[in-house]
């Protein structure tokens, strides 16, 4: 059986096509990514794919992700490769969904109620959805919620502090995301780092092109994370703003702003690109900031002074922490930022070895502290396409059946 996976962020559509069966780990048959998908970048859109060992790429119109989706299977039908089902990465669930589901003319429904939750990555996914339902209109698809992995966080840290009957009213709660790629890199981190996971301190960074988080992981489950409600929360992202004052939403809306206004401000116009006026991509920004360019320099230390405050809190939480870990296309390939995070902070007992930063690429697990560190340091690439072939497995087979 062929299951193939679409993870779609703001601004990439990974895919993956697994062969798999009941107990089998799964063959990866052709993976790839739609790169620059309907971002605001000095760069190029492109979708590359491997296959048998042999790197593609192509240039092409990726001004939505459902014509990247549609790209992605004009490819699938040159190989001769026809999925059996479909697993996608659907970012929030609200308090309709903590598990996957199958997509039918019910659930179908209730995804679409979800949409506005979060307003750059629902739709987008549901455009998916919808353009594999006209060229697969007979195969199972399956819907895989990022918030799952935050659903059984403590009061402490879900609740928000307003009026309990307006909270329950409108579901308002944090809710979290990146949880497919936290599941799959809390896991990675204990087997790399020899941290049982249900004895474990983690502080995990998923620091992507579009969206960006950081998770505080005891015993192997979400204890806090900086996204919330929304995904719009938290960390500076290349568009979207992170923390806010809300009065500064209430003076925008007092001013005449729509709701609607407010809310692509934040979403689409903030960030990396509202601060630098140049770029919503953090490897620009870098490279323009060291060219002289002011307000690139300020993008990126507002960016990382942000991420610094988040670890420094999960730090705090945790009591300490056994390792901090970086993942996604920022946190793996980005030295200059890791190297910018850990200057000064030795008397915390988390040293950064500059060499090993340097030459770690991100395409492999990498342990980059000094020996002497009291916390480790790495950098793991997540698989959350693993994570959803996983679950969609399970719903086709059941549990896999360990022999003895």
């Amino acid at each position: 059986m062929k299951i193939l996976v679409f993870n779609c962020g703001s601004s990439s559509q990974g895919f993956k096509v697994y062969e798999v069966d009941q107990n089998d780990t799964g063959k990866v048959l052709i993976s790839g990514k739609a790169k620059n998908v309907a971002a605001r970048t000095q760069s190029q859109p492109y979708l590359y794919w491997n296959m048998n060992g042999k790197m593609e790429r192509k240039s092409c119109d990726l001004s939505s992700h459902s014509l990247a989706a549609e790209e992605i299977i004009g490819v699938l039908n040159l190989n001769g490769i026809k999925p059996d089902a479909i697993g996608h990465r659907f970012v929030h669930g609200g308090n309709l969904f903590q598990k996957t589901t199958r997509i039918d003319s019910k659930t179908r429904d209730l995804l679409i109620r979800c949409l506005p939750l979060a307003p750059i990555h629902n739709p987008n996914s549901f455009s998916v959805i919808e353009i594999c339902e006209q060229l697969f209109p007979s195969i199972p698809q399956y819907a895989v919620f990022d918030t799952a992995f935050h659903a059984q966080i403590p009061a402490s840290s879900a609740c928000y502090a307003i009026p309990g009957s307006i909270a329950e009213k409108f579901g308002f709660r944090k809710y979290g995301f990146h949880g497919l790629s936290y599941q799959y890199v809390a896991a990675k981190t204990a087997q790399l780092s020899g941290i049982p996971l249900q004895n474990s301190k983690f502080i995990l960074c998923h620091l992507g092109s579009g969206g960006s988080s950081v998770t505080a992981v005891r015993n192997g489950k979400s204890v806090d994370t900086s996204m919330g409600y929304s995904p719009l929360a938290g960390l500076v992202m290349s568009s979207r703003c992170g923390d806010l004052d809300p009065e500064i939403i209430l003076d925008l809306v007092r001013s005449g702003y729509s709701a609607d206004e407010v809310s692509r401000i934040l979403n689409r116009e903030s960030g990396l690109i509202g601060l630098s006026g140049f770029s919503s991509n953090l490897a620009e920004i870098i490279d323009a900031a060291e060219g002289g360019n002011e307000t690139c320099q300020i993008a990126f230390d507002v960016y990382s002074q942000r991420l610094m405050e988040y670890i420094g809190a999960f730090f705090w939480l945790l009591n300490g922490a056994d390792a901090i870990v970086f993942t996604d296309d920022i946190g793996e390939t980005s030295w200059k930022l890791r190297r910018k995070l850990f200057e000064d902070k030795d008397r915390l007992g988390v040293m950064l070895d500059q060499e090993l930063n340097k030459k770690a690429t991100g395409s492999e697990p990498s342990r980059i502290n000094q020996i002497h560190s009291k916390v480790q340091i790495w950098i793991v690439p997540t698989d959350e396409e693993v994570v959803i072939m996983e679950e969609v497995r399970t719903m086709l087979f059941g549990p896999k059946i360990c022999s003895q």
